[in-house]
């Protein structure tokens, strides 16, 4: 029993060996390589007015050389980072193209790469849009509905309904919907500018698109024209003609592209004939 030990012994000894001669006798392919060169990548090629963009260069200098990168910009600046080869881009507050340009040299020669940035105006990356709708309650006094109702006044709370969803909680609003109904701020919470000064407001954040929501509005007087209050019907009617759809003569409506503030005024009623019969 001994001897065959010493045997399988032996055999696995030189079946090593023979498999260590064949690892040495197979050629381990050699990595190309690279030529010389510099390179500019980021994560975006856009970059809003006034904000940030990360930079990276990527270099291969002969003789390995460890890279030192020279960065410029035609506009805005290069503040460099902790990182030799990382710097970041603070763009002008002017949109437009600009070029940003990393320079390396090394053993006399110099290497450079041209990177162009697109530079949008502000919020043009934002993917959301903040919608805020005031009412100047002042102008809701007095509002002539018709010959039987001349003076009709708000009966709070405003409300505003439309073709969107709203969360009262969260702010959330998404475009669509059958018109359903919520209650107007005048509480200085959650987008209303001061408590009690009679500019009833809502603050809705939406998904931005392209589409028109349209909207109008209801308090609680009893008297009733259509779908809404008197008083909410004669303010839609004379909102729709001075909305910026003036040939869509359906309802007011605005469109969540951007973060933007619709208001109702003193001039607007005054435009629209609001405290007179309607033209």
């Amino acid at each position: 029993m001994e001897g065959f030990m010493t045997r399988l012994r032996v055999a696995i000894a030189v079946a090593g060996l023979a498999f260590a001669a064949s690892c040495a006798r197979t050629a381990v392919p050699a990595l190309p390589e690279l030529e010389p060169g510099l390179s500019i990548t980021a994560l975006s090629p856009e970059v809003e007015a006034g904000g940030t963009l990360a930079l990276s260069a990527f270099a291969v200098l002969p003789g390995g050389d460890i890279p030192v990168i020279e960065w410029t910009s035609e506009a805005g600046s290069i503040v460099r980072t902790a990182v030799a080869n990382e710097a970041d881009f603070i763009a002008p507050p002017a949109p437009g193209t600009v070029m940003v340009r990393a320079t390396a040299a090394s053993g006399g020669e110099s290497f450079t790469a041209e990177y162009p940035v697109t530079v949008l105006p502000a919020g043009a990356l934002k993917k959301t849009a903040m919608v805020t709708i005031e009412v100047d309650a002042s102008t809701l006094e007095g509002v002539w509905v018709d010959a039987a109702h001349p003076k009709e006044k708000l009966t709070p709370p405003l409300k505003i309904k439309g073709t969107f969803r709203y969360d009262p909680a969260t702010g959330e609003a998404f475009a669509g919907g059958s018109w359903p109904v919520f209650e107007m701020r005048d509480d200085g919470l959650k987008g209303d500018r001061a408590a009690g000064d009679g500019i009833w407001t809502i603050a809705m954040n939406f998904e931005k698109g392209d589409a028109k929501v349209y909207f109008a509005f209801d308090d609680n007087s009893t008297f009733r024209v259509e779908w809404e209050s008197g008083l909410a019907w004669r303010l839609k009617m004379a909102w729709i003609d001075l909305d910026e759809f003036p040939d869509d003569t359906t309802n007011p409506a605005f469109v969540p592209d951007g973060d933007k503030t619709i208001r109702w005024t003193a001039d607007m009623a005054a435009a629209a004939g609001l405290h007179g019969p309607a033209k």
